[in-house]
């Protein structure tokens, strides 16, 4: 899989014609990339938003959330959701990043998400067999 190409042939491929990408910012060359308000960088936004908005909605994530202001203040649990959340998508972002432009085999992302997946699950094993 390209990370590049991952969207190729899609309506998402016309969005960028006639743009110019730097630095994680998509900047129509007629402006100059200092409008962040321009229609492409406000689409992208709304993607990415409305993604990350139905992928979250009903996840463990928000339900363990319920649960945790059931018995804590409103506002420690949401400010600590916040910024865990925000530090996730950064390192997220940042991945993506790094890896502009690298091709990587499906195998290696399915193995390597494989391999997280068992070091958490061994963390909470552990965390199991050793709580009193």
């Amino acid at each position: 899989v390209n990370v590049e190409d991952h969207n190729a042939g899609s309506d998402d491929e016309a969005d960028f014609k006639g743009t110019h990408r730097t630095g994680g910012y998509s900047s129509s060359s007629s402006d100059g990339g200092g409008n962040f308000q321009s229609s492409e960088n406000l689409a992208v936004l709304g993607k990415s938003f409305m993604g990350v908005f139905i992928a979250e909605w009903g996840d463990r994530t928000q339900i363990a959330m319920i649960g945790q202001h059931a018995s804590q203040p409103l506002i420690p649990v949401f400010l600590g959701s916040t910024v865990a959340f925000f530090l996730l998508t950064l390192s997220a972002v940042m991945a993506a990043t790094f890896l502009r432009g690298q091709k990587l085999r499906e195998r290696v992302v399915f193995g390597f998400s494989s391999l997280c997946f068992a070091v958490f699950g061994c963390f909470a094993l552990h965390d199991a067999l050793t709580k009193e």
